[in-house]
């Protein structure tokens, strides 16, 4: 078929070029198309895998049983149950005497004021106040000339909550050479906070995640 003497050479040509590779950039440009998405949902897909395999993980349970061997109660060994009075009773009783005890083998001093101090809150007022409390009273330079022990009489708690409890003790200061020695009654109001431990350092020294939030001693009257 001859071209019309009308007929615009140009759009000829361009009718013809699209005829021939029109259909070929269509194609390609589908394909780019289909290979980006396929990248995204790649990408989408992967981030999902990672995600679930950092926030995976082991969860531990406790299973408590009877003499015969039955299990009796199951929980969850990451997650902090509610802790028995007499835990709380024994923890309070072991820091008051970790923190007022001086000892004359400087080791063990450091050693129960570790213990001590892993069981106050660092971001509570018992902190700040427990360190002006050890600067007023060096633990280490009192054991030049003398020592401290004490005994726990009772540990009571003060509402229902087990936030607040009282702790009674009577504390006895002995010099070095035994010849003098003072007897005091003592008592202490402290507060609590409950947080489970996180990581493998806090379980060796606070298991029970029990932390004083604030805390006032003195003689009794």
């Amino acid at each position: 078929m001859k071209p019309s003497p009308h007929t615009n050479p140009y759009l000829a040509a361009r009718r013809e070029w699209n005829e021939r590779y029109g259909e070929y950039i269509a194609q390609a440009r589908t394909w780019r198309v289909t290979a980006i998405l396929a990248l995204l949902v790649a990408a989408v897909s992967t981030s999902g895998l990672v995600w679930i395999a950092s926030s995976s993980g082991i969860v531990p349970y406790v299973v408590k049983v009877d003499k015969l061997g039955a299990a009796v109660a199951v929980s969850r060994a990451d997650e902090a149950a509610f802790l028995d009075k007499a835990v709380i009773v024994a923890s309070l009783a072991r820091w008051v005497s970790n923190m007022r005890s001086v000892y004359a083998d400087a080791a063990a001093e450091r050693a129960i004021l570790k213990e001590g101090y892993a069981m106050i809150n660092r971001r509570s007022p018992a902190y700040q106040a427990m360190n002006a409390h050890m600067r007023a009273h060096d633990p280490f330079e009192r054991a030049k000339t003398e020592t401290v022990t004490l005994e726990v009489e009772t540990v009571l708690p003060l509402g229902g909550d087990g936030a607040s409890w009282r702790i009674e003790w009577r504390e006895e200061t002995r010099s070095r050479d035994g010849a003098d020695t003072t007897v005091k009654p003592m008592q202490a109001t402290v507060t609590l906070a409950f947080l489970p431990p996180s990581d493998e350092a806090t379980i060796r020294l606070n298991p029970m995640g029990i932390y004083v939030n604030s805390f006032d001693w003195a003689q009794r009257l």
